[in-house]
C-alpha cells in the first residue's frame, strides 16, 4: 500500500483527511481516512495501529484502529500493545474505541472447520480486553468475517474483525450498533459501526438528524479505519 495509490481514493471516495503507516515491503500497512467536521489528531501508531483523539463539536473521544500480529507467535506483542494504549495516562480517561482485524477468536464457537484453536491463545485475547477494560459492540450481519475462499471440507471461517469500547464511550453514544458487511472482493468482511449524537441521541444540524459511521476493513494484510 502506497501513499500516492491511497491518495488516489481518497479523492476518489471523497475523504478529506488521511494518515497512513506504510507497507513494509509489500506486506502489512495500515490507512486512516475520515470525512467531515471533525478534528482528528494522530497520537501515536506502528506496524499494527493508528491512535487518535476525535473532536465532535465539544465532545472528544480516543479512535484506535488495531491490527493484530498475523502470527500466532508473535501476537502478545499486539496484546501488550493494546494494555500500553489503555494505560496512556494522558488520555486513559477519554471515552475510547477500538476496531479492527485482531487476528484472533475469542471462543471456539468464532470458528468453522480447520483445526481446533488452542486454548490458551484465545484466553491471552481476552485477558487482554479485559484488562484494558473494553467490552465488544455486537450488532447485526453475518457472524463471521473472514473466509479462507476453499469449498467443500476445506472452508475455514472466522470472526477476526470488530469493535470494542470503554464503558464511557458506550455512555457517550449509547445507539451505537455493529454492522458486518459483504466481503467486497475481499477474503475479510468489512465491519461498520453506526451510532447518532449524544445529545438525546440524536445530533441536530440545520434542523436533520446527523449519523455518524467508523468502518473497519481489512484487505488480507492490509486494514484501512474510515469515519
Amino acid at each position: 500500500m502506497r501513499a500516492c495509490n491511497c491518495a488516489h481514493w481518497r479523492t476518489v471516495l471523497g475523504f478529506d483527511g488521511m494518515f497512513i503507516v506504510d507497507c513494509e515491503g509489500k506486506k502489512g500497512g495500515l490507512i486512516f481516512l475520515w470525512k467531515g467536521a471533525r478534528r482528528v489528531s494522530i497520537k501515536s501508531y506502528s506496524p499494527g495501529h493508528i491512535d487518535s483523539i476525535i473532536q465532535e463539536d465539544e465532545t472528544v473521544w480516543r479512535f484506535t484502529g488495531f491490527y493484530g500480529n498475523p502470527d500466532p507467535n508473535k501476537r502478545n506483542e499486539s496484546w501488550n500493545l493494546l494494555r500500553r494504549l489503555a494505560s496512556m495516562l494522558e488520555i486513559k480517561e477519554v471515552p475510547w474505541l477500538v476496531g479492527g482485524d485482531f487476528n484472533e477468536i475469542c471462543s471456539r464457537n468464532e470458528k468453522f472447520g480447520g483445526r481446533l484453536r488452542p486454548e490458551n491463545q484465545m484466553e491471552l485475547f481476552r485477558n487482554a480486553i479485559e484488562e484494558c477494560e473494553l467490552r465488544e459492540i455486537y450488532g447485526v450481519g453475518e457472524f463471521f468475517t473472514w473466509v479462507n475462499r476453499r469449498s467443500g471440507s476445506d472452508i475455514i471461517f472466522e470472526k477476526l474483525d470488530r469493535f470494542f469500547s470503554t464503558f464511557n464511550w458506550r455512555i457517550l453514544y449509547p445507539t451505537a450498533n455493529s454492522f458486518t458487511l459483504e466481503y467486497f472482493s475481499s477474503d475479510h468482511r468489512a465491519v461498520e459501526i453506526i451510532w447518532q449524537g449524544w445529545k438525546n441521541n440524536v445530533r441536530q444540524r440545520n434542523g436533520a438528524k446527523q449519523q455518524t459511521s467508523f468502518a473497519s476493513r481489512s484487505f488480507g494484510r492490509r486494514n484501512d479505519f474510515s469515519g
